[in-house]
Parts: structure tokens; C-alpha cells; sequence
């Protein structure tokens, strides 16, 4: 019996470790942590979510990163916040931590066909992969 359980807590211990091993952690930022910053792992992932009204004309994108740190995965996503024509919702960006470094993510929320236009809102936020 006691073989048995010693099996058992060995496995459930290995499992456990191998499991954890990844590292891999989710952290949501939204509005309120704009101009902020976060820390993160290799591998983790940042989701950037922000209220929007595509139905305006209005869209968040985010500006070209090119140091490899941090990359966005696939296209940013819109979810409408309601069933009325023309409600607003949120867009979420998925970005990756893929090597150690710090870098600036920067969106704007503009209108694409107003190219001499400012953005009316911007989000920041500094990220440090360790």
C-alpha cells in the first residue's frame, strides 16, 4: 500500500513540475493601465483590450514594433458590447513575450481614410521580458 501511494505522490509531483515548467501566464491590461508598464516571461502573453466603435469609422491599431521582443499574434479581434446597430464593443490584441528585452507597445485609434488627421486616443504601455 504505502509503495502504492509513494507511486502516486511521485507522479502527481512530476506532473506538477513538467506542468509548471512552461511558465506560461495570461496578463489582461485594458484603458486604465494606459502609460503603464508590465513585466513578463518568455513566452507569455499580453492581452490588450480597448472599447471601440468600428461603425464610426473608428479603428485601434497598433504601430509596427520591429525589436523582436514582443510580437502581435494574428489580427486584432472585435466583439460587439451589445445587439443594437452601431453599439460599441471591444478590441483585443494578443501580444506575445517571444525574447528578453523592453520594449513600448503603442496603438492608436483613428480613422484610416483621414491620413492627415491625428488619432483620437492612443494607448502605451513599456514591457519588460525577462
Amino acid at each position: 500500500m504505502y509503495k502504492k501511494l509513494q507511486f502516486v505522490f511521485i507522479c502527481i509531483l512530476l506532473f506538477s513540475l513538467l506542468s509548471g515548467c512552461t511558465g506560461k501566464s495570461t496578463m489582461n491590461v485594458n484603458e486604465s493601465q494606459n502609460g503603464t508598464s508590465v513585466d513578463l516571461q518568455t513566452g507569455d502573453m499580453l492581452v490588450i483590450t480597448l472599447e471601440g466603435n468600428p461603425t464610426t469609422g473608428y479603428q485601434w491599431e497598433m504601430l509596427p514594433n520591429t525589436d523582436g521582443v514582443v510580437e502581435l499574434q494574428g489580427d486584432p479581434e472585435y466583439k460587439s458590447g451589445g445587439n443594437l446597430v452601431g453599439s460599441g464593443g471591444k478590441y483585443s490584441f494578443n501580444v506575445k513575450a517571444v525574447k528578453a528585452g523592453t520594449t513600448r507597445v503603442d496603438l492608436k485609434y483613428y480613422r484610416s481614410f483621414e491620413a492627415d488627421v491625428p488619432p483620437i486616443q492612443t494607448f502605451s504601455i513599456d514591457i519588460t521580458v525577462k
